[in-house]
């Protein structure tokens, strides 16, 4: 979700919330997708990510650090993240994310299918980044995983998407340790 932030339109550099709906339902419109339907938000807390799409919930949400540095960048990161809930609603949730699907949506909106942004981030990386442990929890069916990095999609048990929680401890013995007694407490029996 969004963090209260004052909205990064008011200074003039970007457009309003409002305006880039407008933009991605026209989008979506021209792509003959039926529900246009969609909410966009700016999201401070994104450091090195130019966007995000949420498919369930209709969401986009953009960072508005990326977008003051490079604000020509703006309307070909809105019109991926748009691809990406158009492609989910016109084909269904079993395509790859960066398919021939995603990538055609692109082409017709005349943008290249570019997966990833050019926008210099090696500054705003962390220095030292901590490494952690996660404890991956499907809702659906209530198995449990324990990894060292989050991958997210399909449970690979009862292949449902979008249907877990994710908890993080330090990548420590006791880290470990913590995220499989949570995983025992709650009777899913974690794995590792």
């Amino acid at each position: 979700m969004s963090s209260a932030v004052p909205d990064p339109a008011a200074s003039g550099a970007l457009p309003e919330v409002g305006e880039l709906e407008r933009r991605a339902t026209a989008q979506l419109a021209s792509w003959r997708v039926p529900d246009t339907q969609l909410r966009v938000f700016w999201n401070d807390r994104l450091t090195t990510t130019a966007g995000r799409a949420f498919l369930q919930r209709g969401q986009i949400e953009l960072n508005p650090h990326l977008m003051s540095r490079a604000p020509e960048t703006l309307d070909a990161v809105l019109v991926h993240e748009a691809a990406h809930l158009a492609a989910f609603r016109l084909f269904g949730p079993n395509i790859p994310a960066h398919g021939r699907h995603w990538r055609s949506l692109m082409r017709l909106a005349g943008h290249a299918p570019e997966v990833t942004h050019r926008i210099p981030v090696d500054d705003l990386r962390a220095s030292k980044k901590r490494s952690w442990f996660y404890l991956r929890w499907c809702g659906g069916c209530g198995s449990s995983v324990l990894a060292v990095s989050v991958r997210y999609g399909r449970c690979p048990v009862c292949d449902q998407r979008d249907r877990y929680r994710v908890w993080k401890a330090p990548r420590t013995p006791a880290g470990r340790q913590a995220l499989l007694a949570m995983a025992a407490r709650q009777g899913r029996g974690g794995t590792g």
